[in-house]
């Protein structure tokens, strides 16, 4: 089954592409207001990429734009179930954007994501290691250019971290009292294949 990811990810492409050209279809609407684009501060959305998610259920949640870490990641012996598109990033730094680090705990088995580099130093300095990936993509500090909050969870019995757009997501894992609310890691571009 999970030889198949390409085939799956690429019918749902496919399908994205479709349903973003056919004149019916519209976009959901926004419910923050954020600045207007300027091409003076901000990077190009149209050189944005995904930022995958993907999950061992009971150890961690990991984040990549790698289709090859990936495809790896849902394969024995790792057996990661892909879970989608978390946001859409940039893969090299552009106007206004940061570093989106990522260091991991292999003793506890979590994935850390912060564009805060003494987040990240104090996280090294508590066990956790640069992942192979250490920089995961480049996001904004501040909520510019179109950009959504990309919120940030903990949960302490699983020593979890999790990363989201999507604000009833957020507000469920909250309101079931095993995460707690870490704050707005950064801010992302929007999954909406469809927004302009």
């Amino acid at each position: 089954m999970k030889s198949s990811f390409n085939v799956v990810f690429f019918a749902t492409s496919v399908l994205l592409l479709a349903f973003c050209a056919s004149p019916s279809a519209s976009a959901p609407a926004q419910s923050t207001t954020v600045a207007s684009p300027s091409p003076l501060t901000c990077g190009d959305p149209t050189d944005a990429i995904p930022l995958y998610i993907a999950d061992s259920p009971g150890q961690t949640v990991y984040y990549t734009t790698s289709t090859t870490d990936l495809n790896i990641l849902v394969k024995l012996p790792y057996d990661y179930n892909f879970l989608g598109i978390a946001a859409h990033v940039f893969p090299t730094q552009e106007l206004s954007t940061v570093p989106f680090f990522h260091v991991q705990n292999d003793g506890t088995i979590d994935n850390f994501y912060t564009t805060s580099a003494t987040a990240r130093d104090l996280a090294l300095e508590s066990g956790y290691v640069n992942a192979s990936n250490t920089i995961a993509g480049y996001i904004y500090p501040s909520q510019i250019c179109g950009s959504v909050p990309f919120y940030g969870l903990y949960s302490t019995a699983a020593t979890e971290h999790f990363y989201t757009i999507n604000a009833t997501d957020y507000n469920a894992k909250l309101a079931s009292g095993m995460w707690t609310d870490e704050g707005i890691a950064g801010y992302v571009l929007d999954l909406d294949p469809c927004a302009d």
